[in-house]
């Protein structure tokens, strides 16, 4: 499975949190490697510097989908 990764942004309530005002989201795009989504996100990153309520982030899509290949436990399916 590809390594996916989500870039999205956006204005956010609060520029130290991750409250984002639902009607401004920029979806950048989906991505199979980190580096990738790095470039995408800097690129939109850098050009609101200037205003302290966007933010753009990188979401580990794939860290969603199969959460035990990174070492993180999920609930046991029942029988």
């Amino acid at each position: 499975m590809s390594k996916l990764h989500l870039v999205f942004g956006g204005r956010v309530k609060d520029p130290r949190g991750l409250d984002f005002d639902l009607d401004s989201i920029d979806l950048v795009g989906i991505y199979d490697s980190y580096a990738a989504a790095e470039d995408a996100w800097r690129g939109r990153a850098q050009g609101t510097v200037d205003d302290a309520e966007m933010k753009y982030v990188v979401v580990h899509l794939h860290r969603l989908l199969e959460p035990d290949a990174e070492g993180i436990s999920r609930p046991r399916e029942s029988a």
